[in-house]
């Protein structure tokens, strides 16, 4: 079988949307010579390609000026799905998987339109896929892959790929499966999806998935070099892995692990802005809300707009509208949505979300969400019947707080969507399973997947023992572990106080407030600090809420 292997670079932009950083340099070179090193080291040696478009040739080639691989150019454009794997993978980028719509790390790299025309000029069995941007790119991986290929002669091999962090591993595509998925305009994540009609097997439990060392296995944290917080990643990785002698996979691993329990940035990674604490369901049963929170405020549009010319100082920063109310809800939603997109700010936000029951998706908010390119519209919906929606929603007959009418409004934005020629937003129904619901779930997640084909499934919270508990079964790790997501991420509450959790839904247990202080000062006070810490050191009875918290993510 002969194998080759094919790199596809854009100079200006990622597929992410990102600066592309292949001109930056790592340790001295740059970060596409790095990784185009790096796949010269398989043994035995493979043919490299790297395609890149027509108007990037002479600089790839300067680029390239000490290096074997072979330049071709292609002017095949963005893909169709370009900007829906752009939208969906935001929220995801640490994983190899979890993106919206079930998309996943490789649609990032993976063109089959441009591997198929590659193989009309390359004779080739196969073609290894590497990410441009991954210096920590392993060649002894990538050859583990390809003898696993050689060695097996089953159809389902037809593509090798592993669980690994991105940026560590390529993918191993059959000739016939790169014509195939081109011929079709299909992304790779096609044939990962989830599909009701046809359920299948996880693809990681099949000859098809190559074996990772376990504790890379178990990590998370991206290492193609494409963000800001990828790149300050690897750069402390390589400067790591110049200390210590032999740094293999196992080590990367390891070292992963460590960095996502003890690293902190300037700013949280994710930012959740509460709007306001007005609802259109304020007794739904599955969530507080209304009188419940004990507080009544809506946010400051120039809060807001203060809030994101800092948090844009990331290219990578992703910001949830949501909270305990509905945003939608706000009395200057638009305007918060106008400020959030200035056209005055160098670095617009990089993902941006926005989280409603959906009754007040009326057609003005459609088009706010439509034109201000909110990424994602989740819908909390919590039922696929109208008798349970009305009972966990505790809509008391209401006409317009019935299922059928928030359907309708779901029909409204992928209609005017259609109209505007726009993926935007992608729309999530939302699902928290209980047990007033749990015999919907199914049929939830099915009926969804095919009309939309993303679902968001949550389990019932008691949020630190303040609210009821209504969980089908518990579902907390046997052995408390630190808490992830204090270290990148906090909720901003309608008054302007910042918590370090959404379990803090009355307020109680804030750790500063936008009225006094920056959010980067709140974000690393000594007050927040010190919770880290007394995680870091299993001291979770040293805090009321986190004592009670069984929401903490394993590592």
């Amino acid at each position: 079988m002969k194998v080759i292997a094919a790199i596809q670079i854009d100079l200006e932009t990622t597929p992410l949307g990102t600066r592309s950083r292949l001109r930056d340099e790592l340790g001295g070179v740059s970060i596409f010579w790095r990784t185009v090193k790096q796949a010269e080291r398989i043994q035995p040696p493979i043919d490299i390609f790297v395609l890149c478009p027509q108007t990037q040739e002479s600089e790839t080639r300067n680029l390239l000026a000490d290096s074997r691989a072979i330049v071709q150019t292609h002017d095949a454009g963005p893909p169709p799905w370009n900007a829906l794997i752009r939208a969906s993978r935001k929220w995801s980028l640490d994983g190899w998987r979890g993106g919206i719509g079930q998309t996943i790390s490789f649609d990032e790299f993976i063109d089959c339109r441009v591997l198929a025309g590659l193989l009309t000029h390359a004779q080739a069995d196969a073609i290894l896929a590497i990410p441009p941007a991954a210096p920590f790119f392993s060649p002894e991986f990538a050859q583990k892959m390809i003898r696993q290929r050689i060695e097996s002669g089953d159809e389902d091999t037809r593509i090798i790929f592993s669980a690994a962090p991105p940026g560590i591993a390529g993918v191993l595509l059959d000739a016939s499966l790169i014509r195939e998925l081109a011929l079709n305009n299909l992304p790779l994540s096609w044939i990962f999806a989830y599909q009701p009609e046809h359920p299948r097997k996880d693809m990681i439990f099949l000859p098809c998935a190559c074996e990772v060392p376990a504790p890379l296995r178990f990590a998370s944290g991206r290492l193609c070099a494409d963000s800001d917080r990828s790149f300050e990643r690897a750069q402390a990785l390589w400067d790591a892995s110049r200390e210590e002698p032999n740094f293999g996979l196992q080590r990367i691993g390891d070292w992963l692990i460590e960095h996502e329990k003890s690293h902190v940035d300037l700013l949280p990674h994710e930012l959740e802005i509460e709007l306001t604490t007005d609802d259109s369901l304020p007794n739904a049963r599955l969530r507080p809300r209304g009188n419940r929170l004990e507080r009544n405020a809506s946010i400051e549009v120039r809060t807001v707009g203060a809030l994101f010319d800092e948090v844009t100082e990331f290219d990578d920063s992703l910001v949830v509208l949501g909270g305990f109310g509905d945003p939608l809800r706000h009395p200057e939603f638009n305007e918060v949505l106008s400020a959030i997109r200035s056209v005055r700010r160098s670095i617009n936000i990089y993902g941006l979300a926005v989280r409603t029951s959906g009754v007040n998706l009326t057609d003005e908010s459609i088009v706010a969400l439509i034109e201000h390119r909110v990424d994602v519209l989740e819908i909390l919906l919590d039922a696929w019947t109208p008798a349970t929606y009305a009972r966990v929603q505790s809509t008391n007959g209401k006409d317009d707080a019935t299922l059928q009418h928030v359907l309708s409004r779901i029909e409204r934005v992928e209609e005017m969507r259609r109209e505007r020629s726009s993926v935007f937003p992608l729309i999530v129904p939302s699902f928290t399973k209980s047990r007033e619901n749990v015999h919907e779930l199914d049929d939830f997640y099915d009926g969804w997947t095919r009309r939309l084909g993303a679902v968001c499934i949550t389990g019932a919270n008691h949020y630190s023992r303040q609210f009821d508990d209504q969980s089908v079964i518990p579902m907390a790790p046997a052995t408390r572990t630190a808490c992830r997501r204090i270290m990148s991420r906090c909720l901003v509450l309608a008054d302007g106080r910042v918590t370090m959790c959404d379990q803090d839904f009355q307020g109680l247990h804030t750790v500063g407030s936008l009225h006094e202080h920056s959010l980067s000062t709140i974000w690393r006070n000594t007050k927040f600090q010190r919770i880290r810490a007394d995680h870091a050191s299993d001291k979770f009875q040293s805090h009321e809420l986190c004592a009670a918290c069984d929401e903490w993510h394993r590592p």
